[in-house]
């Protein structure tokens, strides 16, 4: 019994494939053992690893197998083509349709079983195999698309997408118009066999590598977001946000764009260590990062500035739009408990909002957002003052003031 490939001298070459395939998955579960919570790393690294078992079985096993190399290689083509498909979706943080995928793999599965009992045509099997993969990988393109990021990395990652998919369905067309009707028999030492080898050898190389690629950014991206990002609420650190505040604000003069700022503290913060413990109080900074994030806008700028002090820069706002979104945080804040053992220990949090004057810079906004606050504080906690009130407050100290002279 021999093999199709043991025939050519070169195959070793030839294995280099399979062998680069495991090299990626290694690599890809390395970067996943990593950190365990990009989970797309773990499925990228399973897909990559059962694609090169698959290749592997086709390469080794005996020539006298025939049509059976294409049924027993489509169950790890698939499966893989699937992983692969699914990590790529979760990356993005798409829902991928695992149920679609997998209605699709049964499917192909099907039609090749009564292909291959029923029917006498390699060309057929190797449509419907093709064709499986190919439609998962349509699936996969039209959800990339929508959630793909503009970034060189993510963009190349969709082009090599597209171009595997694309030759899922234009492979098999070009190999099979020029090697006309295929036998089973010789099936490896056909044309189609060593087009399909250097096609899908070369594709999965490059596709390989924008999958590394990927991996590598991520982590880039989460260790520099490590140095920028506090840790107990998840916002920015202060240096960080004043820094991305400066460069918002510069795009609002040449864009002639109103943003608004809104400077928050949580009340008796102190009381909360001192009764509850440090572990509730980072718990209740935890909390409210966390609910802070949940209701801002992507266009918004969020930031822990202080031990329990935050800020919100608020894009295209007004300083009445502003104070709703500082009003809905205010009465979300007393849904957070304090400590797990104490359901009736509710925080709240005092507001300072103002709308920036034309061509403001970040101290002088700050300083009055900050001067808001004081007045939130002093009127008793619990509230929200607007620059504007704090100007009309100041207006009757001094007609106050000069009644009294």
């Amino acid at each position: 019994m021999t093999t199709g490939v043991c025939d050519l001298d070169n195959l070793l070459f030839f294995l280099s494939t399979p062998l680069l395939m495991a090299i990626f998955s290694a690599a890809l579960l390395v970067i996943w053992g990593r950190d365990r919570a990009r989970v797309e790393n773990l499925l990228l690294g399973g897909g990559w690893g059962v694609l090169a078992s698959g290749f592997t079985i086709s390469l080794l096993s005996p020539g006298e197998w025939g049509r059976a190399i294409i049924a027993i290689t489509h169950v790890p083509y698939t499966l893989a083509t699937v992983l692969i498909c699914t990590g790529l979706l979760v990356r993005l943080r798409i829902e991928p349709p695992v149920r679609a995928f997998l209605a699709v793999a049964v499917t192909g599965s099907f039609v090749l079983f009564v292909t291959q009992n029923f029917g006498n045509s390699v060309a057929a099997d190797l449509y419907v195999t093709n064709l499986t993969c190919g439609a998962i990988f349509v699936m996969t393109c039209q959800l990339f698309a929508r959630g793909s990021r503009n970034d060189a990395v993510d963009q190349f990652i969709f082009t090599v997408l597209v171009l595997t998919t694309a030759q899922s369905f234009i492979r098999p067309v070009l190999s099979l118009m020029s090697e006309g009707q295929l036998a089973g028999a010789n099936y490896r030492e056909t044309t189609y066999y060593l087009v399909f080898y250097w096609v899908f050898a070369f594709g999965s190389v490059v596709f390989g590598l924008s999958h590394i690629a990927g991996a590598m950014k991520d982590q880039i991206h989460a260790l520099k977001k490590d140095g920028t990002t506090d840790a107990l609420s998840g916002l920015l650190v202060r240096g960080e946000f004043e820094d991305q505040v400066n460069a918002r604000l510069a795009k609002a003069n040449e864009k002639s764009v109103n943003v608004s700022l809104v400077v928050c503290d949580i009340d008796h913060f102190k009381q909360v260590n001192d009764i509850w413990g440090h572990q509730a109080g980072d718990k209740a900074i935890g909390d409210f990062g966390r609910m802070i994030t949940g209701m801002i806008r992507d266009t918004d700028i969020a930031g822990r500035i202080g031990g329990e002090e935050f800020c919100v820069l608020v894009w295209n706002a007004s300083e009445k739009d502003a104070a709703g979104l500082a009003e809905r945080l205010r009465h979300r804040a007393k849904t957070l408990a304090i400590s797990e053992d104490s359901l009736d220990a509710r925080l709240s949090a005092s507001f300072g909002v103002v709308e920036r004057k034309r061509s403001e810079g970040y101290r002088s906004l700050f300083g009055r957002a900050d001067k808001a606050l004081y007045e939130a504080k002093q009127a008793g906690r619990d509230c929200v003052i607007r620059g504007e009130e704090t100007d009309v407050s100041k207006a009757e100290r001094s007609e106050q003031s000069s009644a009294a002279a």
